[in-house]
């Protein structure tokens, strides 16, 4: 993984993470004060600025913050990839903080992981390799002896000995590794005279057949230390055995040991190639040799680095005019801190873990030991901890556990979506520039959210779906009513409702939660396509000369404005041309732009956003609640029994009041007919809503584990809905009356609407509660709602009130001229239509329309208004505003 140069953060430098947390705190509210001050001062609405002020804060710390969570997302990857044995992982560290620390930390331990993966696998490579060609060569010369093809004389034995000291050997190798891997050892501690020492390593390794001759050198002469004579005839027999094996022949090896303060240097140089500095580090290292056609078994100097940190020195390789050097240094007399000096001279003393070595392996020089060392290793190994062995998995790991918007976003398509923020920017644009010239709703409203809307669905195919097709052309109906109604307020109200189904043409959410969580996707979208957005614009930033090209362009900007400016007013011909082809913006016009952009491209970039990577919004069939039966039928059938007397109770009393007439009313109640009708209308909505909750209830616990059981649950729930479907139409019965005694007002009718709604919605809940589907149930009832919405503006409920007023008017002869002139633009051709000329001159009169004639503002009802007043003039009398 190698970094990319604009992988670093702006705050990469910095070493705290404390610090880093601090500015993003400091630079996200900064941002905030200074967008909202902006917007503020250019009179940017809050419905703009507000978006735009959230988008400003998270795009400063986003930006503040790339490169922080990086290092630690790319080490769970990596550990996940690491526990299936990929152990080449490594993680770009990109910061100086507490992270990039960790980061560093996690490469070292994964190069130790992939050197001791390494060593294992050479471990086990070497070892069957050694063991493998005396045990071949010993069977060869028994089976010749069992077979009597050889005598068993000298020379044979001594092949057959030979072969067995080698395998003894490598067996003793293994051994000192393994308490190299326990991380302890036993010193048998004693005097040990450097000169006798020496000479008998260098008569051992004068035996072996090669033409090498040795020089030593004790100084002074008499030199005697404390030390582990066997483990220190070891150490130095393979030094002596990896020096003779490098020198050519005829070389020379020199063994020099002297005093240096309270310690004691042995130099062992020889004549042979050396070691570059830059392979020093490693041969001391198991299996760490730089010549891998040595013959060794690349243990024999980890060994001996071993045994000398034992008696608390040090061994190195240092430079030489010619050939290797190797060093050691070591106390004259060992102190341990763990020791006393009556338990001298035998001391137990942790012997530290050889260093993990590169990744590089190859073979080391080994030297043989002499026989005299076998009996005190032997004695050893009741002492030895025995090796830790790397175990492979034998499974795959477990996928890593996804991160909190992994659980339920996951991202389908994470590559860089240049064509679609394009697309975006484009429709804002478009909104910035026609928006700012509108003086009310219109056209220019319908065409930005039309276009907007339509590239979500063209992101999310939503052609493939009826359903999403459905959802398409409502969505659409809604943003026309915006250009054929002077009143947005119920096309508003229907887009809001609509919003759900908007985004669950993309999620496909069936369920109430899921169209819940589905309409609050396209606000969360704002944060989770964060990411994509800064991978789509890195795309942009890496394209060729995309740099050069934008500096390009804004010298270009700059240099026509400077001198543009400086010609104009110079020159009066060339300051009207310049009038005429610059538009008249001014700071604060430039600004709103500026906003409207930013806030339009962002509600298209989220709605395509969650049409790309739609959310699992229906919540997991495993987790979802199901019906729990109660235990026994009186359990739901007496409450529900008891509702359903009260529901009887009810429609008794209206069957009185229906029948009995007005005096039946006014005798038992004191109220006046119409105030009758009044009283308790928001009391039975709310009996509507109840019922439905009491259907779900039923459906809920009422069992069905009998032919009884449903047979009953079925009766209960169409009993329940034919009740309260005539609770709704008492309620609605007494608003009618209501209005015509008083007269008919959108507000009120759209109640009566609302009221009916809510019956097909106890029709639904019914529905559901003997077995239908909940999905379809909860998807019907909110796109009726939507659909309802939308289709009042669409059949001009302020049209149908003036027609039944009107009505009212030729049968009554009352009419409530102010309420008249109270109604949207929408109503004036029928006002015109249906009352007498100076009436609707009155009812007019008041209601401004717009003289703009831009056609980013042309709308339907101004249009008509402006017609209507045309048509009837101003009133010639005083207008009445009671009733007539």
């Amino acid at each position: 993984m190698t970094a990319e140069p604009n992988a670093r953060g702006p705050l990469a430098g910095i070493t705290s993470i404390r610090v880093k947390l601090g500015l993003l705190v400091v630079a996200s509210t900064v941002a905030v004060l200074v967008v909202a001050a902006i917007g503020r001062r250019a009179g940017v609405p809050t419905l703009v600025s507000g978006p735009v002020t959230i988008a400003a804060a998270l795009g400063a710390t986003r930006w503040l913050a790339r490169g922080m969570v990086t290092p630690l997302q790319d080490m769970t990857r990596a550990a996940s990839r690491m526990a299936g044995g990929q152990w080449s992982e490594r993680i770009d560290v990109t910061s100086a903080d507490e992270v990039g620390t960790l980061a560093r930390s996690f490469n070292a331990m994964a190069e130790d992981l992939a050197t001791q993966d390494e060593q294992r696998r050479a471990l086990i490579a070497t070892v069957s390799h050694e063991l493998r060609t005396p045990l071949a060569a010993q069977r060869a010369v028994l089976e010749n002896l069992a077979d009597g093809v050889v005598a068993p004389d000298e020379r044979t034995l001594g092949t057959a000995l030979a072969q067995a000291e080698r395998l003894s050997d490598l067996v003793n190798d293994l051994l000192d590794l393994s308490r190299i891997d326990g991380g302890a050892g036993r010193l048998a501690l004693a005097r040990v005279d450097v000169a006798q020492l020496l000479t008998a390593c260098v008569a051992e390794a004068e035996l072996r057949p090669r033409d090498v001759r040795h020089v030593v050198t004790v100084t002074p002469e008499s030199l005697s230390v404390t030390a582990d004579r066997a483990r220190l005839t070891q150490v130095i027999v393979n030094l002596l055995d990896n020096a003779d094996r490098h020198s050519p022949a005829g070389g020379v090896v020199r063994v020099d040991a002297r005093v240096d303060g309270s310690d004691w240097v042995l130099d062992v140089r020889d004549d042979g190639p050396g070691i570059p500095p830059e392979q020093r580090h490693r041969i001391f290292q198991r299996f760490g040799s730089t010549d891998p056609t040595s013959g060794g078994s690349g243990l024999g100097l980890a060994i001996a680095r071993w045994v000398v940190e034992m008696h608390g020195g040090r061994i190195d390789a240092l430079d030489a005019e010619a050939g290797a050097h190797l060093a050691l240094r070591l106390p004259r007399t060992p102190v341990f801190p763990s020791s006393k000096p009556s338990q001298a001279p035998s001391v137990d003393t942790p012997a530290p873990r050889a260093a993990a070595a590169p990744a590089v392996v190859a073979h080391a020089a080994t030297g043989r030991h002499t026989p005299s060392s076998s009996p005190t290793q032997e004695s050893t190994m009741s002492s030895v901890v025995a090796p830790t062995v790397p175990s492979v998995p034998s499974v795959p790991p477990a996928a890593p556990r996804p991160d909190f918007w992994g659980r339920f976003w996951p991202e389908r398509h994470c590559g860089p979506q240049v064509a679609i923020l394009a697309a975006a920017a484009g429709v804002g644009i478009i909104g910035s520039v026609l928006l700012p010239l509108m003086n009310g709703v219109g056209l220019a409203v319908s065409l930005v959210m039309g276009l907007g809307g339509s590239l979500a669905f063209v992101v999310g195919r939503a052609w493939r779906s009826p359903w999403a097709l459905a959802v398409w052309a409502l969505c659409l109906v809604a943003v026309s009513v915006f250009t054929l109604r002077a009143e947005p307020g119920l096309a508003v109200l229907g887009l809001v409702l609509a919003t759900p189904l908007f985004m669950s043409a993309f999620t496909k959410a069936r369920t109430i939660v899921g169209l819940l969580i589905s309409g609050l996707a396209w606000v969360l979208a704002a944060i989770r396509g964060l990411p994509l957005l800064g991978r789509t614009l890195g795309r942009l930033s890496a394209r060729r000369n995309l740099w050069a090209v934008l500096r390009a362009g804004a010298l270009t900007v700059l240099g026509v404005i400077v001198f543009g400016a400086l010609f104009a007013s110079a020159d009066a011909i060339v300051g009207s041309w310049a009038k005429a082809l610059v538009p008249d913006w001014q700071w604060s016009e430039l600004t709103l732009r500026a906003f409207l952009w930013t806030f339009i491209t962002g509600l298209t970039l989220t709605a395509c956003y969650v049409a790309l990577n739609p959310p699992a919004a229906d919540p997991d069939p495993d987790l979802a609640l199901t019906p729990r039966p109660a235990k026994h039928r009186f359990e739901w059938l007496v409450p529900a029994g008891a509702v359903l007397v009260l529901f009887v109770v009810f429609l008794a009393a209206q069957a009185s009041a229906l029948f009995g007439g007005k005096e039946h009313v006014l005798r038992t109640t004191g109220l006046t007919y119409a105030e009758y009708a009044r009283q308790g209308f928001g009391q039975l909505v709310v009996v509507t809503l109840l019922t439905t909750v009491v259907l779900a209830l039923i459906r809920w616990f009422a069992s069905e584990q009998t032919a009884a059981d449903r047979s009953i649950k079925r009766g209960v729930v169409l009993t329940m809905t034919a009740l309260s479907l005539l609770v709704v139409g008492s309620a609605l019965h007494r608003l009618w009356l209501y209005q015509e005694a008083y007269g008919f007002t959108t507000a009120r009718i759209t109640a009566a609407l609302a009221e009916g709604w809510l019956a097909l919605v106890v029709i639904l809940v019914g529905a559901a509660a003997a077995g239908w589907s909940w999905a379809w149930a909860a998807r019907v009832a909110l796109f009726s709602a939507s659909a309802l919405a939308v289709a009042l503006p669409l059949v001009n409920l302020d049209a149908r009130v003036v027609e039944l007023n009107a009505a009212r008017y030729e049968a009554t002869g009352k009419v409530d001229v102010d309420y008249l002139s109270q109604l949207t633009p929408d109503g004036s051709a029928a006002i015109v239509a249906n009352f007498p000329r100076e009436m609707a001159a009155c009812a007019l009169t008041g209601t401004s329309t717009s003289t703009d004639d831009s056609w980013t503002s042309w709308n339907l009802g101004r249009e008509r208004m402006a017609r209507a007043q045309a048509q009837v003039g101003t009133p010639t009398g005083v207008c009445p505003t009671a009733y007539r």
